[in-house]
């Protein structure tokens, strides 16, 4: 990895022993853990697993793409990029993509790591979202009437960050007074650009009153996925891994 491809901030979670790396990815290898990997400059990103760690030969082999055009650019690609984003968030960058084939097929071949960062501070990597336009979730309030004379109310919040695991929102001030710790609400929807609309139950962990400089006040809303379904959840992760791959490439312009 090009150490001018590392953040400020994730310099000191760099691993650069050999064993270490090795042990990662083995890692990842017998979890079976999804990883993103992103290339064209973050424009074009697929969904993989590692498949298999040879140290013998220097290399790792990762699950291959079904779509053939689609294979054929990512092995043209030269700055590749593959991070996951549960758990325990590790990335590392690579060059000189090869098709190879194995007992069960074929996969694409790349070269261990010199290294690779290791950040292990939450259990879900929080990714802020933008602001302008600004990802909205919708809330239904259930019970209350809204000026249309519906039996339902939306409560529209904007996000701040999101993981695997839940979202940040800011809230006008006054508060709503459905919103509190513990609450938790049904069919909430957002819907992630490029990706899709997931609907979701969310429950409020998280309530913060904050005070700007200005004397306005707002209020800095944290709600967790309740059980989201396989659908929803391979929305979530892959609108996180967009943002993973945005952010590691101006990184690298940088």
């Amino acid at each position: 990895m090009s150490h001018g491809n590392v953040s400020a901030e994730d310099q000191r979670y760099l691993v650069s022993n050999k064993k270490e790396v090795l042990q990662i990815l083995n890692e990842l290898a017998k979890q079976k853990t999804t990883l993103g990997v992103a290339f064209n400059h973050g424009q074009e990103s697929f969904l993989t697993t590692v498949i298999a760690v040879d140290d013998v030969k220097h290399v790792a082999y990762l699950d291959i793409g079904r779509d053939e055009a689609f294979n054929q650019r990512l092995l043209a690609s030269q700055d590749v990029v593959v991070s996951n984003n549960i758990g325990i968030r590790i990335h590392w960058s690579c060059h000189s993509l090869k098709l190879a084939t194995l007992k069960d097929g074929n996969a694409i071949c790349i070269g261990l790591p010199q290294d690779l960062v290791r950040v292990q501070r939450r259990e879900y990597f929080r990714h802020p979202t933008p602001v302008r336009p600004p990802v909205l979730c919708r809330i239904p309030l259930a019970g209350v009437q809204g000026a249309d004379g519906e039996d339902e109310n939306i409560l529209q919040l904007s996000l701040t960050d999101v993981s695997v695991g839940g979202i940040g929102t800011v809230a006008p001030d006054p508060l709503h007074e459905a919103i509190s710790v513990g609450a938790q609400f049904d069919n909430c929807k957002i819907e992630f650009p490029g990706v899709g609309t997931t609907n979701l139950t969310l429950c409020v962990k998280q309530v913060k009153h904050i005070v700007m400089k200005n004397d306005t006040a707002h209020h800095r809303v944290g709600f967790e996925f309740i059980n989201p379904s396989r659908g929803n959840q391979a929305l979530i992760q892959r609108y996180t891994f967009i943002l993973e791959s945005e952010s590691l490439a101006l990184n690298s312009s940088r």
